[in-house]
């Protein structure tokens, strides 16, 4: 069964479940491995040896970890049927064994992906990378270096960025899970007093399971905000249903910080694999996306953008959290909040709509 991709929307390189590069050039895939929260001694950069000169096949692979497995993906390939093959494709996934350091491994043929037989691989450190059974067959581990602690942060930048949404008057934030997640500090902007500001935020609580978070601003200079104009909506809205995406996507890199928005309509009430709990949106969403709300035309809340499916796979179609697992969360807090019930926002035109939301979307840095 071909394995489908998702891709989280949180940080400059993307991936669902599994982060993945935004191309496979070992310039960019470094810089993906540095970028990482969190990294194994498992995953990174490997080049494909075989001690035999007859043996003429040669790649170099990204191995990542997916869940309870590892992919390789092919960065670079010189081999016989090399042209079935694109960068990035997954070549062998590797399952760890109930012996620490023994991994299972199945690769795949060409074109058809079908897998060969298993073969059992052993991780070793002291020989600096994976090693087969076999003495003849090996992958060496060229980046990063064994044992070293993987940091995201360099010189004091940011290392990622999602979105969030204010729903109290005192600073309460939702995001999703996965761009706070392990952060050591949080750091949000908006527009507050018709100018950008930024504030101090930390985590209150997160549900990794639905992909949510709850994080607030605690930052002396900040006295809260004021009525917020629009509806926080917990039933669940009509496939056709007009939307609106709001967010920050790659705002730290290619795309800048001003606030983008995209518009589309649910085309399901189901997410990923019949997924309850989602919408699927056809509004375009990027990486940095995450956590950013989903509107409807009439200026409710509806959801939480968190995911979209590879293009590779289908173009435009993308997965929003309902607001009543939002408002699950929000009821196990100890405290309560007031959430937004405002209508104003359905009488008045699109545009004007935007500007109103757009001073309760913010920029969630991380890192």
């Amino acid at each position: 069964m071909k394995k489908i991709l998702l891709i989280l929307l949180c940080l400059p390189f993307i991936g669902f479940g599994q982060d993945i590069p935004s191309s496979f050039d070992e310039e960019t895939v470094r810089l993906f491995l540095d970028s990482k929260i969190s990294l194994d001694n498992n995953e990174g950069i490997y080049r494909y040896k075989h001690s035999d000169p007859s043996v003429s096949s040669q790649y170099m692979f990204l191995i990542l970890k997916d869940g309870y497995k590892y992919n390789g993906h092919i960065m670079s390939a010189n081999c016989v049927g090399c042209q079935y093959w694109t960068k990035g494709d997954i070549k062998f996934e590797m399952t760890e064994g109930a012996v620490d350091g023994l991994f299972d491994v199945k690769w795949k043929f060409p074109k058809k992906q079908k897998t060969r037989n298993s073969q059992l691989i052993f991780f070793s450190e002291l020989d600096g990378g994976l090693i087969t059974d076999k003495d003849d067959l090996s992958l060496i581990k060229l980046h990063p270096k064994l044992g070293k602690k993987n940091k995201r942060v360099k010189n004091g930048e940011w290392a990622g960025n999602g979105s969030g949404i204010i729903i109290s008057k005192s600073g309460y934030i939702i995001t999703n899970h996965h761009v706070i997640d392990d952060a050591d500090d949080i750091e949000v902007e908006f527009i507050l007093d018709d100018e950008v500001q930024k504030f101090n935020a930390e985590i209150v609580h997160s549900d990794k399971v639905n992909d949510l978070a709850i994080i607030k601003i605690v930052d002396i200079n900040f006295d809260g905000v004021k009525e917020l104009p629009y509806n926080f909506k917990t039933r669940s809205s009509d496939v056709g249903t007009k939307v609106y995406a709001f967010g920050y996507p790659m705002a730290l890199s290619i795309m800048g910080k001003e606030i983008k928005v995209t518009d589309g309509i649910i085309s399901s009430k189901t997410g990923y694999d019949g997924d309850i709990t989602k919408y699927q949106i056809t509004a375009p969403i990027q990486g940095g996306n995450s956590g950013g709300p989903l509107f409807d035309d009439k200026g409710n809340f509806i959801g939480i953008n968190a995911a979209k499916l590879n293009i590779k796979i289908a173009d435009n179609v993308g997965y929003s959290i309902k607001t009543s697992y939002v408002l699950n969360l929000i009821d196990i807090l100890p405290k309560s909040i007031d959430l937004p019930s405002n209508k104003k926002l359905a009488s008045l035109p699109l545009i004007e709509q935007i500007k109103e939301i757009t001073k309760y979307v913010v920029l969630v840095k991380v890192k």
